[in-house]
């Protein structure tokens, strides 16, 4: 009888099951996705300071590695499109330094978009199976 009750979990469960075994948390995943949410709150408030432009670069360079990471994970493809998402709104802020003078206004909200990005990710990270 409980090969029967398991066979027929998974014959009408189907690919949602076997997607949520395959989908795995992933440590290293969620610790960086973190790492991004915590920096970008603490840069937001730096925007008035001279080291943003290096805070900006700085978080452009964990989006870029977390876009990577995310990528290799297998059964994870809407983390990894979510990290290329959020690895251009960083870019875009390191490509206007470049460009010049970042007006503090612009600076906060674009930290401000990368936080809410972040916290969004991390929740959706930290609910897969372990």
């Amino acid at each position: 009888m409980r090969i029967v009750t398991l066979l027929a979990v998974v014959l009408l469960g189907g690919c949602t099951l076997a997607d949520a075994y395959l989908m795995r948390y992933d440590t290293n995943e969620y610790r960086l996705i973190t790492e991004i949410r915590v920096d970008s709150s603490i840069y937001k408030t730096q925007c008035a300071s001279p080291i943003s432009e290096y805070n900006a670069t700085q978080l452009a360079y964990k989006t870029e590695l977390f876009e990577k990471l995310t990528k290799e994970l297998p059964h994870n493809e809407n983390n990894y499109h979510a990290a290329v998402s959020l690895n251009q709104i960083a870019k875009g802020l390191v490509d206007r330094y470049k460009k010049g003078n970042v007006p503090e206004l612009f600076c906060r909200l674009k930290f401000g978009a990368i936080e809410s990005s972040s916290e969004v990710i991390q929740h959706v990270t930290g609910d897969k199976p372990r």
